[in-house]
Order: C-alpha cells, then structure tokens, then sequence
C-alpha cells in the first residue's frame, strides 16, 4: 500500500497535469484568440503549475527517500511564506481596487488575475524565503 503522502503526491501532479490539459484544449479550440491579455494569463498559469509541479517532485523525491514529507524546516518556510504572501496579497487587491476603473477588463477576470497574482505572489515568496533569506531560528 502506498503511503499518504505519495498519494497526495502524485494528486497534484495529476491536478496540475489536468489543468495543463485544459489550458491546451482552450488553446486549440476554434474560437480561441490569443492577445496580450490572455497571453499574460497563460504565463502566469505556466508560472504556478509549474511551482506545484516543482514542490510535487521534490516531496516525491523525499517520500522514494523515505524521508518525512515535512519536516520543522520545510513547515517553517510554508509558514514563512504565507505570512509574506498574505500581507504583499492585501497590497495588490488594494492596486486592483484603485485600478478597477481604469482597466476594462470584467469583474470575473479581474477576481481571476487577483487570484493568480496571489498564487505567484506566494510562490515567490516561498523562494525567498527557502533560498535567497533562509532563517534558521
């Protein structure tokens, strides 16, 4: 029997292949234009799934290893990063809020971009604080 966490493992990885799948199958539908917009979406989607896939590989790596999915450190860096993400993710719903007039864009999509900012907001955050300022307190 495989253990949790390889199965939680190998979910995101079927998650994120899935949306990758999606994003390919609106790419090649008929009427499907691709414009600055939408090109800035697609890398931004590409930027996530990519930092999902990224933390997949590496906590499959680990459990193959049998080393503990988490570990104090790894939880310390999550939390890290959380912590930063939430507060610059308060700042950019602010921007979006002052920028909702001047950007024509729908309501729908604007939730989307702010919800996509926060993500790469977090995954960025997460590298910061896993490779650039790695505190060990």
């Amino acid at each position: 029997m495989k253990s949790k966490d390889y199965r939680k493992t190998v979910f995101v990885i079927a998650v994120s292949l899935g949306v990758i799948g999606g994003g390919f199958a609106w790419f090649r539908s008929p009427g499907a234009e691709i414009n600055a917009r939408e090109l800035g979406m697609i890398a931004a989607l590409i930027l996530v799934v990519a930092f999902a896939l990224f933390l997949a590989f590496r906590r499959l790596k680990s459990v193959k290893e049998k080393l503990p999915a988490e570990d104090e450190m790894s939880r310390n860096i999550l939390r890290r990063g959380a912590a930063t993400s939430y507060y610059l993710s308060l700042y950019l719903w602010l921007v979006l809020m002052m920028l909702e007039d001047r950007l024509e864009l729908e309501g729908h999509t604007l939730i989307g971009a702010g919800i996509m900012g926060m993500a790469i907001l977090y995954a960025l955050s997460w590298i910061y604080h896993r490779y650039i300022r790695p505190s060990h307190d």
